[in-house]
């Protein structure tokens, strides 16, 4: 949870825009309807294409970070750690993404 503190503006604005579809999700599982539910696959996509765009971003911060840290003696431990906290914001943008459409599922199963 202490990787999500120091987040830059980057990874906030990838989260923030990977929960639209989660909000959408909700509204089609409240009241179930066409419109909703074609919303779903655009904002589905913007969503998508933001937590690839944030991975990548991630990845090419950790390289940075890795290349300043050359000369350190534990190079393998750091950049071990650089990766793992790199990609946790691309990790709960696809966990979003999945609970937006298992919610899309639920809502469906409504309108039947």
């Amino acid at each position: 949870m202490t990787a999500l503190r120091y987040l830059g503006i980057a990874a906030i604005l990838g989260l923030v825009i990977t929960a639209i579809p989660l909000v959408v999700a909700i509204l089609f599982a409240a009241r179930p309807s066409a419109s909703r539910l074609e919303l779903m696959r655009p904002t589905s996509l913007a969503a998508l294409f933001s937590a690839i765009a944030g991975l990548w971003l991630a990845i090419a911060n950790s390289l940075v970070g890795i290349t300043r840290h050359a000369h350190d003696a534990d190079l393998t431990r750091y950049a071990a750690q650089v990766f793992a906290e790199s990609v946790i914001p691309a990790f709960v943008s696809f966990s979003l993404l999945a609970a937006a459409w298992l919610v899309v599922a639920i809502g469906m199963r409504r309108q039947i």
